[in-house]
């Protein structure tokens, strides 16, 4: 019984921790945003990264990973689809 409330008290803590770290992260205007994130900024820096040809596959990407994210991208990669690659 003392040990599950030992728990619960963590728990609790760590998650009003949580809470409080987002929003005084939000409200100081330096929230983290994940690179991953789908915004012009992060657009412009992936483009001016690709390799001069874009078809080809750049580090750190398996040959498969990167077919793939191809694939998410006809319109920009239709030139990579063809029986000639």
């Amino acid at each position: 019984m003392q040990g599950e409330k030992l728990i619960i008290a963590i728990l609790v803590s760590l998650a009003l921790g949580g809470l409080v770290w987002s929003a005084a992260s939000i409200f100081s205007g330096q929230a983290a945003v994940s690179p991953l994130v789908n915004n012009q900024e992060n657009f412009a820096k992936a483009l001016q990264a690709e390799l001069p040809d874009k078809c080809q596959t750049p580090p750190g990407y398996t040959e498969s990973d990167w077919q793939e994210h191809l694939s998410h991208h006809p319109d920009l990669y239709a030139e990579c689809f063809t029986d000639s690659k």
